[in-house]
């Protein structure tokens, strides 16, 4: 892992971005920086997972942390196969989590429960639990360019996500990634998002997963050449 960069590379989603890799509808992504490797969330099938990090030549035996997002079946299905007992990777999740997931879980890898904003590594953070009908944890990640911000779903809503990390932090939104849940989002409501987006100084946009093709479309005539395409094998480097 080199020491001058943040690496971000999606190892599941959806949507494919290098030949050969397996999709599935769910969201994986690998963030390594410095000597701390983080999974957020893992998909939905464990197959899937280490068959595409296994093809993407990443190592699932030396991920420090785990994330998951919320409790949805398509961000925690992978989970198993990360806690294979070659690794003991420090798991932290939404505290409205089910007793039975958290004890179960516990059984084999240590966890924390998270409900404020938290500090999960150097440079990485978690906005604390978001959202009421489904709640919903997303990353910070700081860097030179500004702040980081992946998220698994957006249930919580993702101009509300991205507001609340301005508001807990002082850095810029250099760059949105992950699932924005914007399927079903008229143009109208569309181009409202993007304008509250802007209006919050987001530079780049990266969205895959649950965000919609049409959603993915509009906003990529928006940003223009500050558009990633995503989909599992994009991989990301920010320096530090």
């Amino acid at each position: 892992m080199a020491a001058n960069k943040m690496t971000l590379t999606v190892v599941y989603d959806n949507n494919r971005y290098a030949p050969d890799s397996r999709t599935d509808w769910g969201f994986a992504c690998l963030i390594e920086r410095g000597q701390t490797a983080l999974l957020f969330d893992t998909g939905g099938d464990p197959g899937i997972l280490i068959s595409n990090m296994s093809h993407l030549g990443l190592d699932s035996v030396h991920i420090d942390h785990i994330v998951l997002s919320h409790v949805h079946g398509d961000h925690t299905g992978g989970l198993n196969s990360v806690l294979n007992g070659e690794s003991n990777p420090l798991v932290w999740l939404p505290a409205s989590f089910p007793a039975t997931f958290k004890d179960r879980l516990r059984s084999s890898t240590e966890v924390r429960e998270i409900a404020e904003p938290t500090r999960v590594a150097d440079g990485m953070f978690s906005t604390g639990e978001l959202g009421s009908a489904i709640v919903e944890q997303s990353l910070v990640l700081e860097s030179d360019l500004g702040l980081v911000l992946v998220t698994g779903c957006a249930h919580p809503g993702i101009v509300d996500i991205a507001s609340r990390v301005r508001e807990l932090n002082s850095g810029e939104l250099y760059l949105l990634l992950g699932g924005f849940h914007l399927g079903g989002k008229s143009r109208a409501e569309l181009q409202h998002i993007a304008h509250q987006l802007k209006e919050l100084g987001v530079k780049k946009l990266a969205p895959c997963h649950c965000t919609g093709s049409e959603a993915m479309q509009f906003l990529a005539g928006e940003w223009g050449d500050d558009f990633v395409t995503c989909g599992v094998g994009r991989v990301i480097e920010v320096p530090l």
